[in-house]
């Protein structure tokens, strides 16, 4: 009774008691080599420097390589880690040794295939699962993907069962796990038995059967797949597979020139939140739901398109100007001088755009090359049809997520936390993150060091 009072007195105090509810806890963090995963360890470590052991699930042969991925890939030499290298100075790499643990595991497999006696340590040991493994590739293979979207959370949550300490299990997902909802989506989880499906043909009529997702049935299909087809023919199977029935975001090819038009809607909204306001919220929810340590589902909606929307045809004119004024150059050393993109809604119409455009750029007098010229044409298209296939579930979306659990959790924050854990989008000013931040960014760390022909 008297730990509660004094919980409910820290917290009147000073908010959520974000940095306090860290101190002491220890974390097993999935997904452990990938950005956001590296961003929210950058940032416990950081602010709540206290934390006692962050174990760090990672895909290696053995303890030495996890050690190797912990070294390359987490900490040392990684751009993001620069601010805690420089707080701690000499001390950073012993202070780092105290606090990472890799561990040699994998998701999808029982136990997340750690050893049994190292799983046994760990439940017994920890707080906090934070799951953030994931797969962001445009068309993976169908296995890949059913594995990373439904077979690891559920070896996860089996795992999280015999964790005699654990006080909150946090799970990121894509607000777009949605699907084809329409209007204002709410943060309110599915039950047993709910499907976006179900409520389109049951609101037309109660009587027709409706598909749906049988996990052992799907999880067999590729089973029997991989068992009776070739390997140089599974590969393509599983992403045709994939393509099919996962979706995945827009990336970059305007500024090279290759995309003079879009397929999808130029007044459709889109999400993108930086992901400092991601980590920022991850650490306040769990900080306010450990405390209560309630028995419950809870949802956020970390979007932007309830209360600061942005459109892609906003976007794209962020895109020209900044192009415009920094045009880019390939590895030939061209100029690629860009042009603001035409919006289409139809995929006829948006391919013959693109041969004009083509043609245009490509004026061949000579017989012998009108072959080849043509014949480069039909892969540049064919591969720009593909992308935009990939990409038309979100240009035509029709859904504004609700983010009232967001504000809430906003208010619950005192005026420092507000400060050092920042989560207000209405305060992005969308021109100035595309052109200051995202673009810059997107070029000095993500191509940094690639060839772009």
């Amino acid at each position: 009774m008297e730990n509660e009072k004094e919980i409910i007195s820290q917290k009147s105090n000073n908010g959520i008691g974000i940095v306090n509810f860290f101190e002491g806890k220890n974390i097993l963090v999935t997904g452990a080599t990938g950005f956001l995963a590296k961003a929210l360890i950058e940032k416990m470590l950081r602010t709540t420097p206290k934390v006692n052991k962050i174990y760090l699930l990672i895909r290696a042969k053995d303890k030495e390589a996890a050690f190797l991925r912990l070294k390359n890939e987490v900490n040392y030499g990684v751009r993001i880690i620069q601010n805690l290298e420089e707080m701690h100075g000499e001390s950073y790499r012993l202070f780092i040794k105290n606090k990472l643990v890799p561990i040699v595991g994998n998701i999808y497999e029982p136990n997340l295939g750690m050893d049994i006696i190292i799983s046994q340590k760990i439940a017994q040991e920890i707080d906090l699962i934070i799951d953030s493994a994931a797969i962001t590739t445009f068309d993976e293979r169908y296995d890949l993907a059913l594995d990373a979207n439904v077979n690891g959370p559920y070896q996860l949550m089996m795992f999280a069962k015999k964790c005699k300490k654990l006080k909150l299990l946090m799970h990121y997902s894509t607000a777009y796990a949605n699907g084809e909802r329409e209007g204002i989506i709410l943060e309110k989880p599915f039950t047993m038995g709910e499907s976006i499906t179900k409520e389109k043909i049951t609101s037309i009529s109660p009587f027709i059967e409706f598909p749906s997702l049988d996990v052992e049935n799907e999880m067999g299909l590729i089973s029997k797949l991989k068992k009776n087809i070739k390997n140089n023919c599974l590969d393509q199977i599983m992403k045709d597979l994939g393509l099919e029935r996962t979706i995945d975001p827009l990336i970059y090819f305007y500024q090279k020139g290759d995309l003079p038009c879009i397929l999808g809607d130029p007044n459709g909204l889109v999400d993108l939140v930086p992901v400092d306001m991601v980590v920022n919220a991850t650490m306040a929810a769990i900080a306010k739901y450990g405390y209560l340590q309630n028995p419950e589902l809870n949802i956020y909606h970390l979007t932007s398109t309830f209360t600061n929307p942005v459109s892609f045809s906003q976007i794209f004119d962020y895109f020209y100007d900044f192009f415009k004024l920094f045009p880019f150059v390939n590895s030939k050393g061209d100029t690629i001088e860009v042009k603001k993109v035409r919006f289409f809604d139809k995929i006829s119409d948006f391919e013959n755009y693109i041969w004009e455009v083509l043609s245009k750029q490509h004026e061949v007098q000579d017989e012998k090359e009108v072959a080849k010229i043509q014949m480069r044409f039909k892969r540049k298209v064919k591969y720009l049809k593909h992308i935009t296939k990939l990409y038309e579930p979100y240009m035509f979306y029709k859904g504004w997520f609700h983010n009232g659990n967001m504000q809430k959790l906003m208010g619950d924050m005192s005026e420092e936390e507000k400060i050092s854990f920042e989560i207000d989008v209405t305060k992005i000013n969308w021109r100035n993150y595309f052109v200051k931040t995202h673009i810059p960014g997107l070029q000095k760390y993500v191509l940094q060091g690639k060839k772009i022909n």
